[in-house]
């Protein structure tokens, strides 16, 4: 009766995994292709590239604040009849006298019913406290930090490209050893029917190959569901769609390399730290937020000094039409405005400001050295991982020792099933465990570069 159980428990399982792995074929795909699919099709990094053109504009913008500045400039003002024939009284009386000796063409009225007034003018400014040439340098630095946010960004896209292409590699390879285990179960049964037959062995010890071999299928179930979630992560890290399914092809080589050392050619976390600074998008951003406020002390200390601009205009006489024509004048001058007294609200805002900086510094201090201790945790995580991977590794190549040295032992007859079953049991968890171990290693050194600055990405 459990026999009998067991085997339609395995055909329904058989049957599960069946249609679930020839669902589709697979796609092959390189770490290299992941990265670049993601940094091409993420919404963020897009709209940080629009953040980034636009950045471009505004310091067009600030450059042509302190350009000069030309107008022209039309208006139209309709005055009731009163006034129209007060301000035309003396043009009449002047000529009722003198209108042999003037031309009435030559003496307009002062006043229309409909006057329009046409002028072009130009702005040029000379100085106003440094507020021009400051606006350009907060329109620079606010570009240099909008590419600062871009390339973190990009780098964090990256960072998570990588992190769900290796758990795609963890989960495929998991898939694998658990199919392989699963086929050496199936030919350790096979062997121990052939032995029941001979009435060589006890009905139980096929019964336990039979438990092994339905707790490796249900195993195997559970490593193809990993592998499809580890697929939908990097399809929504690519934003591709998710019924999509891949195959890490650079994963063979990866493996070749597993023997590999994780912290090596990487360096000390002072050393680090040292080249960060220069390196660290991070670090550079926490410095220009500083430097932005410390420009808007500029902005506020200019209402405390002078004020100097030029200006000309260029105007045609009022009339009663939008044509270009009467007389023509020009004037030309210069405008100096020095604040005196403005109820201490411009002291108020250069203090405010002031204050600001100091808060500004404070927070880039407590960032910085949060980054120092993310540093330090992910170097330790590295040296860590490196560690389980090589403990990983011996465990496994003293576990292939073992089922070997079992599975002699008990065709002389020296151990029992059950014996060999841990054995077996112990190698299977043995090269899950390199597995893991490995592919911790490697995301662990790419987020220690990602908190270095020096995980590199596509521009």
């Amino acid at each position: 009766m459990n026999g009998k159980w067991m085997r339609n428990l395995f055909v329904l399982l058989s049957l599960f995994v069946f249609m679930r792995v020839h669902a589709g074929e697979p796609i092959p795909l390189t770490l290299e292709e992941a990265r670049r699919r993601a940094l091409q099709n993420n919404p963020t990094l897009a709209q940080a590239k629009l953040d980034e053109r636009a950045a471009r504009w505004g310091m067009l913008g600030a450059v042509s604040d302190a350009l000069p500045h030309v107008s022209f400039n039309s208006s139209v003002t309709r005055f009731d009849d009163d006034y129209v024939y007060r301000q035309n009284i003396m043009r009449d009386v002047i000529l009722q006298e003198y209108g042999q000796y003037i031309d009435p063409e030559d003496f307009p009225p002062f006043a229309y019913k409909d006057m329009y007034v046409s002028s072009i003018s130009v702005d040029q400014p000379i100085y106003n406290g440094g507020i021009e040439i400051t606006a350009i340098r907060i329109a620079l630095t606010r570009k240099k930090l909008i590419h600062l946010y871009r390339e973190i960004s990009a780098r964090d896209i990256v960072l998570q490209a990588e992190t769900a292409y290796y758990n795609l590699c963890r989960a495929q390879q998991a898939f694998e050893v658990q199919s392989n285990a699963l086929e050496v179960t199936r030919g350790y049964l096979e062997r121990f029917r052939r032995r029941l037959e001979l009435g060589l062995i006890a009905e139980v010890d096929v019964l336990r190959w039979e438990v092994r071999e339905s707790n490796d299928l249900a195993a195997l179930v559970e490593a193809e569901n990993n592998l499809k979630l580890a697929q939908l992560s990097l399809a929504r890290v690519m934003g591709d769609l998710p019924n999509e399914s891949y195959y890490p092809a650079d994963l063979p080589t990866f493996l070749a390399r597993i023997a590999f050392s994780p912290g090596e050619g990487i360096e000390s976390p002072d050393r680090l730290w040292e080249k960060m600074q220069e390196s660290s998008p991070d670090l550079q951003v926490s410095r220009y937020n500083v430097k932005l406020v410390r420009q808007n002390v500029w902005l506020t200390a200019a209402n405390f000094q002078p004020k100097l601009n030029f200006n000309y205009t260029y105007s045609w006489q009022a009339d009663d039409d939008l044509a270009l024509d009467g007389f023509k004048s020009w004037t030309a001058g210069f405008s100096l405005r020095i604040p005196l007294f403005a109820s201490f609200g411009n002291l108020a805002r250069w203090q405010e400001a002031r204050v600001k900086v100091k808060r500004a510094e404070e927070g880039a201090r407590d960032y910085e050295t949060a980054l120092y201790i993310q540093l330090t945790a992910a170097h330790n995580d590295l040296t860590a991982a490196g560690l389980r991977l090589e403990a990983a590794m011996k465990m496994r190549e003293q576990a292939q020792k073992v089922l070997s040295s079992q599975e002699n032992r008990y065709d002389l007859g020296m151990i029992t099933t059950l014996e060999l079953l841990d054995a077996r049991t112990a190698e299977l968890t043995a090269e899950l465990g390199v597995i893991n171990a490995y592919c911790d290693a490697l995301i662990a050194r790419t987020n220690l570069k990602r908190i270095t600055g020096t995980l590199s990405f596509d521009h």
